[in-house]
């Protein structure tokens, strides 16, 4: 009994030693990160200084700075003199 014993704990220790291949293998999967909007970085001269100020922004903000600043002088330019 002592061989078969012998043979019947090395079979219980070779089966613990190989992984169990049930299937792929079940590491987590990590959300994609969201990409940052590439900005835009321009200098403009600030009235009544020598300075320069950095500004930056995405393409999108831009777009809402140019149409509003659009709309700003559309209403001056409708605006009656005196």
């Amino acid at each position: 009994m002592t061989v078969a014993t012998g043979l019947l704990m090395a079979l219980l220790l070779a089966q613990a030693a190989v992984p169990a291949a049930a299937g792929p293998a079940t590491e987590p999967v990590k959300p994609a990160k969201a990409e940052k909007p590439k900005k835009i970085c321009v200098e403009e001269a600030q009235m009544g200084s020598h300075f320069k100020t950095r500004i930056c922004a995405t393409p999108e903000e831009w777009e809402r700075r140019r149409e509003r600043d659009a709309a700003v002088l559309q209403r001056g330019a409708n605006t009656p003199t005196k």
